[in-house]
């Protein structure tokens, strides 16, 4: 069956898979045999023979019909349909219409079915080849003339377009339906043009097209208005709404205002009798999930009225059908998706109670009949994601209970062909984040699932650009979480990162750009490559994007770390200055930071080079301005900030103090508009509550050099001295370290990566 499902994809050619057929392993005969017969159904394809391969094919569709295996005569029907049904339809065009109407009609039935059968076992690469021989026929029927006919077909049609919209084909549906628009126009069928046609308006916003859409729609708009519809207009002024609301260019009060017209209109058609309770709360749940499909987490709050809304309308009803049941448990779902998004531990609990709902409802749809194993194992993925992203702990259990039911119920889902394997990865890889996050002390099995994982996305690149953005987002929160637990990655998942973002580089990014880019950032980062790191963000920092902050910070610590070890290595190349106005713009407090470190390493530069401690003193003295000045910069980003405030000004107390004590001890007065305070010598060790043991040791060993200094003659001071410039030399090095500078950049990158949120498609 794998065989056969890549070469339905087009994963393989023809040939490979007649060779991957004869190469089958002979564990048992039965197996054989059938490997042997649908080898020669497709060497007869090849040699173009398409009547004896659709024969061959028929009889071993027929004959496994009543075998246990359910999926492989389905998967032979397709094969026929995908490698025959060309041949057919032309034979068709070629009999005269009595005898070519009812063939094509045929074919056509068969390409619903074939459609059909194709969205079950998710052979999504298939459906657009299905799609343009359905367009062809529905031509081939048209061209024919006879309209009792095209009308079959269109409504045939139609039906097909439904499916592919509900399963996210909208390039395919696109297709059909614009077809379908002119021709029920062409044949004067008024109501079958309005439903298809706002088909098509939905399509055109799926896919951006948003200027084509308000084409489409303006003039029915203008049609309903003037025949004083009000059930067309409020069904053409909601698609308008959901179009203006994902449309980024239209402010989103004209789109809020265009929604509660909508709702609005349908309110008037149900006092008026005009249609059910039940559409309204459709279109409130229509508007609120095209609010949060935005990904732009200003609205989230909207989107919750607006599902409460729905929710008013929905539990009002009494003795709900199972479809009206189905709708509120998509309420209950967005409920909680949307109090999840919010991420604070209230609404996380909110979130945990409407998802639970939602089970709740799932649950008593199976008692009616109804597999609802899709819709339950989509609400424990989001509850799983839900936990994850929360702050409180309390959560991250029920969170892993959560992927664990899920992953069970995907993996069944997936070998009967009902889901795609992106569903089963997504709730795999958050159990893998789950517990990276959640464990005390990470060991390498994690680290060896998370990477396993990874790898089963790297086959759906060709075919699922969904895998891009996720692989991406993956290497951003293992790093993230990694980082937290102050460990170091594994090797072998640091080269898939590597081989991750060269694939990256080769797709196209589009909305999903800050997903894709931000890793291009990170591997470099991680292989501790300043010199390629500051290639790469220059380049991002030049796009004007919105990681291109990000990018300048980047470049920056890239160029501050390779100034730390040329210092380092004793290679004394002139200190290189990692600040300009964008970096003072992207974080002010990095940049003062930044001003200080650069300030005290052109200082030891300048000692390396001429040993004069009275030139060191007013370098020193200027690096500890520069240091001091940390302090008073206000941040509205707090990740670190502390920490880099106390590092500062700790490291600015022993630079004033060495100074003084080389002042004192040269006889010399340095020459700086900065006057000495006694705020200059207050107590480095008042930090030792936020900053690191070794960092606190080193501060105390240096004062206790300059005590020894001040008490000291010249000669004497001499080893007290050089073992002071030592240890600053050394303070310079582990900084960035105590400071926490490293995590402030990765949380910037993940603050603008998660600006607008990822909602698969």
């Amino acid at each position: 069956m794998a065989i056969l499902r890549d070469v339905l994809c087009a994963s393989i050619s023809l040939d490979d898979g007649l060779s991957a057929l004869q190469g089958i392993v002979r564990t048992r005969p039965e197996e054989v045999d059938l490997a042997y017969e649908v080898a020669r159904a497709i060497e007869e394809i090849i040699l173009r023979r398409p009547a004896l391969a659709s024969a061959k094919l028929t009889e071993l569709t027929v004959r496994l019909s009543f075998s246990e295996n359910r999926v492989l005569p389905k998967m032979l029907m397709l094969l026929e349909t995908r490698y025959t049904n060309s041949y057919r339809r032309n034979e068709a065009e070629l009999l005269p219409d009595k005898e070519a109407i009812p063939r094509l009609l045929d074919i056509l039935g068969e390409l619903a079915q074939s459609m059909g059968t194709a969205l079950d076992l998710n052979l999504r690469p298939l459906l657009p080849f299905l799609a343009d021989e359905t367009l062809l026929v529905l031509d081939a029927i048209r061209d024919r003339g006879h309209e009792p006919s095209i009308r079959l077909a269109l409504h045939e049609v139609h039906y097909l377009t439904t499916l592919l919209l509900e399963n996210g084909l909208f390039e395919c549906a696109e297709a059909l339906l614009g077809r379908l628009v002119k021709i029920s126009g062409q044949l004067g069928l008024t109501e079958l043009e309005f439903e298809v046609s706002l088909d098509e308006a939905a399509v055109l916003t799926e896919l951006g097209l948003y200027e084509e859409c308000r084409e489409l729609l303006q003039p029915l708009i203008d049609r309903a208005t003037k025949d004083k519809d009000t059930v067309k207009l409020a069904a053409l002024t909601l698609q308008l709404s959901v179009n203006e609301t994902r449309d980024d260019a239209v402010h989103y009060l004209t789109a809020r205002s265009l929604s509660d017209r909508a709702t609005s209109l349908y309110s008037d058609a149900v006092v008026a009798g005009l249609i059910e309770k039940d559409e309204l709360g459709a279109a409130y749940l229509t508007i609120a999930s095209s609010i949060l499909s935005t990904g732009w987490r200003e609205s989230v709050k909207e989107a919750l009225s607006r599902f409460r809304s729905a929710l008013d309308v929905l539990e009002d009803i009494p003795d709900r059908s199972p479809d009206q049941s189905l709708m509120l448990f998509k309420c209950f779902a967005g409920l909680g998706f949307a109090h999840g998004l919010l991420g604070d531990h209230d609404n996380t609990q909110r979130a945990i109670e409407y998802m639970n709902r939602a089970m709740s409802i799932v649950a008593d749809l199976e008692d009616c009949g109804r597999d609802s194993r899709i819709e339950q194992s989509r609400c424990d993925n989001a509850l799983g994601w839900i936990c994850l992203v929360s702050e409180s702990d309390e959560f991250w259990d029920i969170g892993i209970a959560a992927f664990e039911r899920a992953i069970r119920v995907r993996r069944s889902l997936l070998k009967e062909g009902r889901i795609s394997t992106i569903e089963l990865l997504g709730s795999q890889l958050g159990l893998g984040l789950s517990q990276l996050r959640s464990s005390d002390s990470v060991d390498a099995s994690l680290y060896s699932t998370l990477r396993e994982t990874l790898l089963q996305y790297v086959p759906l690149f060709p075919t699922d650009d969904r895998a891009f953005v996720e692989v991406a987002i993956a290497v951003y929160d293992i790093v993230w979480m990694t980082h937290r637990h102050g460990v170091t990655l594994p090797e072998r998942i640091l080269r898939l990162f590597d081989d991750i973002v060269k694939m990256l580089d080769e797709t196209p990014t589009h909305e999903a750009m800050p997903f894709i880019v931000g890793p291009k950032m990170i591997v470099p980062y991680l292989e501790r490559n300043w010199e390629q790191l500051e290639r790469v963000t220059r380049e991002i920092a030049q796009s004007e994007t919105a990681l291109s902050p990000v990018a300048h910070l980047m470049s920056a610590l890239a160029t501050a770390k390779r100034n730390q070890e040329a210092l380092a290595s004793g290679l004394f190349i002139e200190i290189r200055n990692p600040i300009d106005d964008k970096v003072i713009d992207a974080d002010p407090l990095l940049a003062q930071y930044w001003k200080g470190q650069v300030a005290l390493g052109a200082a030891i530069h300048s000692y390396y080079s001429n040993r004069n401690f009275q030139t060191l003193a007013a370098r020193l003295y200027d690096a500890a301005v520069e240091l001091r000045a940390v302090e008073i910069i206000s941040a509205d980003f707090l990740e670190a900030a502390e920490f880099i405030r106390a590092t500062a000004q700790s490291l600015s107390v022993v630079l004033f103090r060495f100074v003084h004590a080389l002042e004192a001890l040269f006889g010399t007065d340095i020459e700086s508009p900065h006057a000495h305070t006694s705020e200059e010598f207050e107590d480095a060790e008042q930090f030792g509550l936020i900053l690191t043991e070794d960092w606190i040791g080193l501060i105390k060993i240096t004062m206790a050099y300059l005590q020894m200094i001040e008490q000291s003659e010249n000669i004497q001071a001499q080893p007290y001295l050089n073992a002071v410039f030592s240890n600053i030399s050394r303070a310079l090095r582990m900084m960035d370290a105590v400071a926490l500078v490293e995590r402030r950049i990765l949380a910037l990158l993940g603050e603008q990566m998660n600006r607008r949120y990822y909602m698969r498609r």
